[in-house]
């Protein structure tokens, strides 16, 4: 049976890559009012995630590679993506 470090650890590799990709898409997905509640909420994420990253990178934990790639994920993902804003004005 896993003891608690471990199951934080599972938990660090698939909760906070998947929060960030789940803000990703509402902020991409969601239109008026609600979109700049999504879009807050995304850079909250962005901010947690980048911390994370860091403090992961730094302590050389098994999941660097993960949370990095959750972190170029959502910075270009975020310049990529357009937004239904966007694509509602043209």
């Amino acid at each position: 049976m896993p003891d608690l470090s471990q199951i934080t650890g599972i938990m660090d590799a698939i909760v906070l890559p998947l929060m960030g990709c789940v803000a990703l898409m509402f902020a991409k997905l969601t239109q008026g009012e609600a979109a700049r509640w999504a879009e807050r909420q995304f850079f909250a994420a962005l901010v947690v995630i980048t911390v994370v990253t860091a403090r992961t990178v730094m302590m050389c934990d098994d999941a660097w590679l993960l949370h990095t790639t959750t972190l170029g994920v959502m910075t270009v993902g975020a310049l990529v993506i357009p937004s239904q804003d966007t694509l509602l004005a043209v």
